[in-house]
């Protein structure tokens, strides 16, 4: 009896050693960690994916065995399937491609026009791509290639430095605000509208961008930026918004964290300058007519003012009111337009369905097959109030007594 445990613990011992460790592990100096993931054509074929990975190269991040070359390198296989120009890339690099720490993927205008759910399916689907990876449109006749190939003096990996200025500019700018997969994922799923995805604009010469030499430089050759908003129906890009309309979109979407606002004066205030610190927007469905809804749109906004260019006296109240007055016509005027541009592309990008939906589910069942014919003509109005919260450091400017 005693034999036969000391056998059965032998076993298990053996068993549990055979049971250690990762049997799929492989060391990091047989990976490529690949930063930032481009999605084109083939110049040959437009059924024909062209995929770019941005690869880094750890000696040269590190600084220590490194040769002097660039520190990121790019990489590209061509197939009729994204999974298939993926598979084709290891014929180019030496060690395993590791998307799992890709934080931006490019596509390029050509391809979103064409359709994007082919894309938005792979990157749900593969298991290594993060969710949280953003997403933006190469504008123009750049190719995503060229944009995830470039070099900025400021950050090693720029697909890195790429993701930050997306982030940077929703956060200060206000006309953009960041998609992720899982963002998209959620809007291709709206009735008759799309997503709504921010793009990246190359400024000077785009080769120049991707030399070592475009570091060398006090001024950069090439550069790239971050561009307006590009409005899809369904899977497909259909039209872009300027910066004011892009504004309107963040303010409607409630994602507004900072932005400016210029105040055209018509009396002897002159030009104002103010911030929007702080704002919150609400949508609502007047649902008296079920089958003619009105959505309504109201814009909280709290203000600092930031420049004057006049010796207007800001301790008076009845010039922070007309100040506030001419805020809420700049809000306004952007919710409008960016409303317009939205119903002429025939696309429901602000989920307005889903504010009726949620309010009234029998009322969104009637209209719910019309809404593609409703949306285009449906009727908008908007509240918007501002508040005057400071005005910084000082409430006269220095010339105040001089010119008065």
């Amino acid at each position: 009896m005693m034999m036969k445990r000391m056998i059965g613990a032998a076993l298990i011992l053996c068993c549990a050693a055979l049971l250690t460790g990762c049997w799929d592990a492989l060391e990091l100096n047989r990976r490529a960690i690949v930063a930032g993931i481009g999605i084109d054509h083939t110049p040959e074929a437009e059924d024909q994916f062209m995929i770019s990975f941005q690869v880094v190269i750890a000696d040269e991040i590190s600084g220590k065995t490194g040769r002097g070359a660039t520190p990121t390198s790019i990489y590209n296989g061509t197939g009729r399937t994204i999974s298939g120009a993926i598979r084709n890339v290891s014929r180019k690099v030496p060690r395993l491609t590791s998307t799992a720490h890709a934080r931006l993927i490019v596509i390029s205008e050509a391809v979103a026009r064409r359709g994007i759910a082919e894309i938005m399916d792979f990157l749900d689907r593969d298991s290594d791509i993060r969710l949280t990876a953003d997403v933006v449109i190469a504008k123009g006749d750049v190719r995503a290639k060229d944009v995830v190939a470039t070099l900025m003096p400021i950050g090693k990996i720029s697909a890195y430095s790429l993701s930050q200025k997306v982030e940077l500019a929703s956060g200060q700018l206000g006309a953009n605000y960041q998609m992720e997969i899982d963002d998209i994922l959620r809007d291709l799923l709206t009735p008759g509208g799309g997503p709504v995805i921010n793009s990246l604009e190359v400024i000077g010469d785009v080769i120049e961008a991707g030399k070592k030499s475009n570091l060398e430089t006090v001024e950069s050759s090439g550069i790239v930026v971050v561009g307006d908003l590009a409005i899809f129906k369904d899977d497909k890009l259909v039209d872009w918004l300027n910066r004011d309309e892009s504004r309107g979109m963040v303010w409607i979407k409630n994602k507004t964290k900072k932005t400016s606002l210029f105040i055209d004066s018509d009396r002897e205030f002159g030009d104002i300058a103010v911030d929007v610190i702080r704002s919150k927007t609400g949508l609502k469905a007047q649902l008296s007519d079920p089958s003619h809804p009105v959505m309504q749109v109201s814009v909280n906004a709290l203000l600092s003012i930031r420049e004057v260019d006049t010796h207007v006296d800001l301790r008076n109240p009845e010039v922070l009111h007309f100040i506030e007055q001419k805020a809420n016509e700049v809000i306004a005027k952007d919710l409008r337009s960016v409303v317009q541009k939205a119903q002429s592309a025939k696309s429901d990008v602000f989920r307005f369905g889903e504010v009726i939906e949620r309010q009234s589910p029998t009322a969104w069942k009637e209209i719910k097959e019309r809404w593609e014919d409703l949306f285009p003509q449906l009727e908008v109005e908007y509240k918007v109030n501002s508040v005057i919260q400071n005005t910084q450091m000082r409430d006269r400017s220095f010339k105040y007594n001089q010119d008065s």
